[in-house]
């Protein structure tokens, strides 16, 4: 064999074993196309989204998006698991908090965090922005918001029939029924006079 290709093959031997060597490494990531990864905390665009309201929806928009099946939502319940199999918002998946970072979130998905009154979700939500995952909202009040804003609404008496009609309309489709002209009372109390369980403390 001559010099030349000789040369010729020891450098294609060289290429095809750089190549073997980046598709080994790679394996390990193989279908993990949209696992995330730590990107550290863009301070800027995450005030930004809170002084623009961006980082937040209401239970009641939630329960429109469900209700019209908004393509790509997906609905995260931050709860224990025995928390989420007492009571969820329908259409919802449990990822516990502590399991959050070990997710998967496709490009073009709504995402919607919850928690029981809102202070997990708001975690979880600054959580998901230091992975670079930019498209998530969470619900304030959390489940406890679902209760009274979809659930078993509040109304005054005044309420004009149409938005009587609207509310009704969204709160009987997820089995809720609103209470007209109640005065807000305890927690128990007002439990008590539309069937619905009583506001547990928790975050």
């Amino acid at each position: 064999m001559d010099r030349k290709v000789r040369g010729w093959t020891m450098k294609f031997v060289r290429q095809l074993g750089i190549s073997a060597l980046v598709l080994g490494l790679g394996a390990p990531f193989a279908g993990s196309l949209f696992r995330t990864q730590p990107r550290g905390l863009d301070l800027d665009s995450i005030a930004r989204a809170i002084d623009e309201g961006t980082d937040h929806v209401s239970a009641r928009q939630l329960a429109e998006w469900i209700r019209d099946r908004r393509p790509g939502l997906r609905v995260i319940d931050v709860r224990s698991p025995a928390e989420f199999r007492d009571d969820a918002i329908p259409t919802a998946e449990n990822v516990p908090i502590d399991q959050l970072t070990k997710s998967h979130f496709a490009p073009g998905q709504t995402i919607v965090l919850y928690s029981q009154e809102g202070a997990h979700a708001g975690q979880a939500w600054v959580m998901l922005r230091s992975l670079g995952v930019t498209q998530a909202v969470f619900v304030p009040g959390g489940l406890a918001d679902w209760h009274e804003e979809v659930l078993y609404p509040l109304l005054p008496a005044n309420v004009s029939p149409a938005e009587r009609a609207q509310i009704d309309a969204l709160s009987h489709y997820f089995g809720g029924a609103p209470r007209i002209g109640a005065e807000q009372g305890s927690d128990v109390a007002s439990a008590a006079m539309s069937g619905q369980r009583p506001r547990r403390r928790g975050c």
